[in-house]
């Protein structure tokens, strides 16, 4: 068997799997990413979307936390939460999760990289931890930024990490 004939099957098991992925993403309505355009919809779980368009956005304002629990571990407090980013534009490379004190003097305390299933959605979803041991602290409120690599901020959110 030639190398090519070899490694023909694995690239069609290849294509498959990324198309099985970026079906699975959610479709969400223009009206939904609308109402949270510019937003970061922090939750304890992902949000099924609903049968409407007026029930999805409700599902999303009531599943808002505006406080998010950590897990003590032997490394210090873990906080792990699901997220729906409502870009306020498409077409982004290099995506970073800035969070930034809360506090007057506005500094970076941490940052998470997020991965882009499709650089043209508008929405993205996922779930994250972070720790003290990356520089956050117990107690304080941090703005949380989501940045493209040009360090413009498309989506944005706010919480106290208890």
């Amino acid at each position: 068997m030639s190398r090519r004939g070899r490694f023909a099957p694995l690239l069609s098991v290849a294509v498959v799997f990324v198309a099985a992925v970026a079906v699975a993403e959610p479709q969400v309505s223009e009206a939904v990413v609308a109402a949270f355009r510019g937003k970061i919809v922090l939750s304890r779980d992902a949000v099924a979307p609903g049968a409407s368009d007026k029930e999805t956005i409700a599902k999303l304002k009531a599943a808002q936390l505006t406080a998010i629990v950590g897990l003590p571990t032997d490394d210090g407090q873990v906080w792990r939460f699901h997220y729906a980013a409502f870009l306020k534009k498409t077409g982004n490379l290099g995506l970073k999760l800035r969070y930034v004190s809360g506090e007057q003097d506005r500094r970076q305390d941490a940052e998470s990289p997020i991965p882009i299933v499709d650089v043209e959605s508008p929405v993205l979803t996922g779930e994250l931890s972070v720790s003290e041991r990356q520089g956050l602290v117990r107690g304080k409120v941090y703005f949380l930024q989501l940045v493209n690599d040009r360090g413009e901020v498309v989506a944005k959110a706010s919480a106290v990490f208890k």
